[in-house]
């Protein structure tokens, strides 16, 4: 988890997502963010909730030197937040991390670079949570559990002890994992499943118990 006080950091995304990491990033008070970043040019030299959206990624270079080589990837959209956070990356730009000052995190939590961690959400003990996941609104996770890069897991779900959940998988709102469950890479969990077996890679699966519906 790299929060390391460099004070001056952007964003990339100008979206309502993007509403709640500022908003956290100012509760937090670990970061002065400069400025937005967004590759839709029409956004290019508005203001969007109180900073200056600068342009799209290439205009970064240039404020690199005075500062500001750090920043979070303010998208909900697993798949286009990857390439961008793998485009910052390559192009030697840091990853900074968010964490709402509600959020409990126990004892022997690890959380990576570029995750978020959104208000009221409970961590339990030794935890791992990889780069650039999104733990949403009232997340609880239990004690023991794997969260791989890449994952976004959204309000008011609930994932019982030593849960593994493989990379760029989304989990909808509301969802129940009971314990020792494996859910695989690049899976869609539906709003409201409760998933009671193990889920292989690359599947849709919804309802209560959850059943697979379609293959990504």
């Amino acid at each position: 988890m790299r929060n390391r006080h460099e004070d001056r950091v952007f964003v990339f995304g100008a979206s309502g997502h993007a509403k709640v990491v500022l908003d956290i990033i100012e509760r937090q008070g670990c970061f002065k963010v400069d400025f937005l970043v967004d590759d839709d040019p029409a956004l290019k030299g508005r203001r969007f909730f109180g900073y200056d959206v600068l342009g799209g990624r290439d205009e970064l270079f240039d404020y690199r030197q005075k500062g500001a080589s750090a920043g979070i990837v303010a998208i909900g959209s697993n798949s286009a937040r990857r390439k961008v956070a793998g485009w910052l990356i390559d192009n030697g730009f840091g990853l900074v991390t968010a964490i709402h000052p509600s959020a409990v995190l126990s004892r022997g939590v690890v959380v990576g670079d570029g995750t978020v961690l959104m208000a009221g959400t409970v961590v339990n003990a030794d935890v791992v949570i990889g780069n650039n996941v999104i733990v949403n609104t009232g997340v609880t996770i239990d004690h023991d559990c794997f969260i791989g890069d890449g994952v976004h897991i959204a309000p008011g779900t609930t994932l019982c002890g030593t849960v593994h959940v493989g990379g760029n998988t989304f989990i909808g709102a509301g969802v129940t994992v009971i314990p020792n469950i494996t859910i695989g890479s690049n899976v869609v969990v539906g709003a409201g499943a409760t998933v009671v077996r193990n889920v292989p890679d690359g599947v849709q699966v919804m309802g209560t118990p959850a059943r697979i519906v379609n293959k990504n």
